[in-house]
């Protein structure tokens, strides 16, 4: 691996301020490719408008001097963190540049070889110079490297369509590299001022507004990049993207994913994003009375009072419209076989669609009811199941819920008890 950090070239380079003609002279001092790669990329800005406003202003020696210093720290601890994600040492190139606005950072090739260019001018002015936010951004480019080193990095973009889900997938499986390179499933670079848990909570709408755009051939810009946003919220692609991947990978490796067709892909978005988890109203319970290929559950009195008044909420999921499967939370004041002083919360009912099974989509519903029960101020959570259904037990020992006591109550010895803190 090859690193180039040009800090001090820029600092003795523009004393007097940015000149086009000093910055060709130091480009090509790194690459003779690279004076006309940047120029090229950025022919359709307005240079003077758009541009020379932010080289002027990164031409800061303190700003700087910060950034160069998280850079060398970052690169010193680099190469461990890549043996999560790479086989053996990549043979790529890092280089810490002053470009014309081509990216905070830029997976490509100079000189034959992979590169990543990081921006100093774009970092700057993004506000991306200390250690975390470097440190993303550097491994966020390693995931774009390695996803071209073992896979589809680029589509035949023919279509818009073909751009729009050529994009997510870009992203998303960089991403999801960032992700394990930082050993963290929940770590994104953006999540500042509850970006996190807005895009989980209207995730049905994110995906679904990004089918209906790739649907009627309309722009998702407002998805990407930092001076977009889509309801006043940027990069909002980029959680779209690992969601997706996130969903691809409960049936194929990263290293599938990374290959996958054009065709393939497409295909497997609209699916996903398809994919809903709604509340049901007491009315059209009956609707889904009869979709589990199994004994039906009465619809008892007791349950459309609870679900009326607030203390059952029943949730279904469904695929283009069509009853998947549903789960189920019981808030209770009081059970006798466990005591609390507070109201509890617990699934009473979680099932998937016999034909739909091992899809991954048990786990889908089980985190949603998790994320709803956090979101209701409750710490813990608590599931019934039978001794004898190995895999609903499997799936929530790997949640984390462990077996409790029921004091008495489990006479037969043929049920579980189970509880989890949230």
């Amino acid at each position: 691996m090859k690193i180039i950090n040009t800090c001090n070239e820029i600092k003795k380079t523009f004393t007097d301020g940015f000149s086009i003609e000093l910055w060709r002279e130091y480009a090509a001092g790194i690459s003779a490719e690279l004076p006309l790669k940047c120029e090229k990329d950025a022919r359709d800005y307005d240079f003077e408008k758009e541009v020379r406003p932010i080289l002027d202003k990164a031409l800061n020696e303190e700003k700087i001097n910060i950034l160069d210093k998280s850079f060398r720290k970052v690169i010193d601890n680099l190469n461990s963190n890549l043996a999560k994600l790479f086989d053996e040492e990549p043979d790529i190139s890092i280089i810490l540049y002053l470009g014309l606005c081509n990216g905070a950072g830029w997976a490509t090739t100079l000189d034959g070889k992979n590169t990543v260019l990081l921006g100093v001018e774009k970092i700057i002015e993004l506000d991306w110079g200390d250690e975390a936010n470097m440190r993303a951004l550097i491994l966020h480019e390693i995931g774009h490297l390695w996803h071209k080193l073992n896979g589809n990095l680029y589509l035949p973009d023919f279509t818009k369509r073909r751009k729009s889900i050529q994009q997510l997938y870009q992203e998303g499986v960089a991403m999801v590299c960032e992700q394990i390179l930082c050993d963290d499933d929940e770590f994104y670079h953006q999540n500042k001022n509850g970006w996190l848990d807005w895009c989980r909570k209207n995730e049905n709408d994110i995906k679904a507004e990004y089918l209906r755009r790739l649907n009627a051939k309309e722009s998702v810009q407002d998805f990407f990049g930092d001076w977009c946003s889509y309801k006043d919220h940027s990069d909002v692609g980029y959680f779209l993207g690992c969601q997706f991947v996130r969903y691809l990978m409960k049936t194929n490796s990263l290293k599938e994913i990374a290959g996958l067709s054009y065709s393939e892909l497409n295909r497997k978005f609209s699916e996903y994003a398809s994919r809903t988890i709604e509340p049901l109203e007491a009315e059209d319970y009956s609707k889904c009375s009869n979709i589990w290929n199994m004994k039906t559950q009465p619809l008892t009195d007791k349950w459309l009072e609870e679900i009326k008044t607030g203390n059952r909420l029943v949730f279904i999921y469904k695929i283009n419209g069509e009853f998947i499967g549903e789960g189920a939370l019981v808030i209770d004041a009081g059970d006798p076989d466990y005591t609390v002083p507070e109201r509890r919360i617990y699934v009473s009912r979680m099932i998937v669609k016999k034909e739909y099974r091992n899809r991954g989509i048990g786990s889908e519903i089980l985190t949603f009811l998790i994320e709803k029960a956090k979101e209701m101020g409750y710490s813990e959570m608590t599931i019934g199941v039978d001794k004898d259904n190995v895999n609903a037990l499997h799936l929530y020992r790997k949640f984390g819920f462990t077996e409790v006591l029921f004091d008495g109550a489990d006479k037969d010895g043929e049920y579980f008890k189970l509880m989890k803190t949230i």
